[in-house]
């Protein structure tokens, strides 16, 4: 597929589309009905970063107690590890001679699967950054990325 700026190797099912965009290029891949992938080409695109996952322990809870609640459950735990409950995993990776963070699922189906590139080249004052991701793809779809991603 050709998208003027980069093109990417996928099946001939899979059909690409163009959406428009105030400060980058955006547009997307629909794999079949149901699955699509996003690309964002720009300054700001998204890293792929998984959210921070906040563990709350027992002294915080003590400390913000709502005097007026009925009452509240509190598990003392310090065997929690904020790693168990992430969605999805990281490898870094080169393609085309540029570093490359390509995300996908713990759970096959349930969350991001997809690559981002950091700095492509330079435009005016900074760098322009790429992610092209789809989220709780289809495990079939998503090996299929994976695997497009990795040639």
């Amino acid at each position: 597929m050709d998208f003027g700026t980069f093109t990417i190797e996928a099946p001939v099912s899979w059909y690409q589309f163009k959406e428009g965009g105030m400060d980058s290029y955006i547009g997307g891949i629909a794999v079949d009905e149901t699955d699509t992938l996003y690309f964002d080409l720009g300054w700001y695109s998204n890293t792929l970063t998984e959210t921070e996952i906040e563990v709350i322990t027992k002294e915080m809870i003590e400390e913000n107690l709502n005097d007026s609640a009925d009452y509240t459950v509190i598990k003392n735990d310090n065997t929690i590890d904020n790693d168990k409950f992430r969605k999805q995993n990281v490898n870094w990776t080169i393609i085309d001679n540029k570093r490359a963070k390509i995300v996908y699922p713990r759970i096959s189906g349930k969350g991001r699967t997809g690559v981002y590139f950091n700095n492509l080249w330079v435009t005016e004052s900074d760098n322009d950054r790429f992610n092209l991701n789809g989220n709780n793809l289809k495990p079939k779809n998503e090996r299929e990325l994976l695997k497009l991603l990795t040639l």
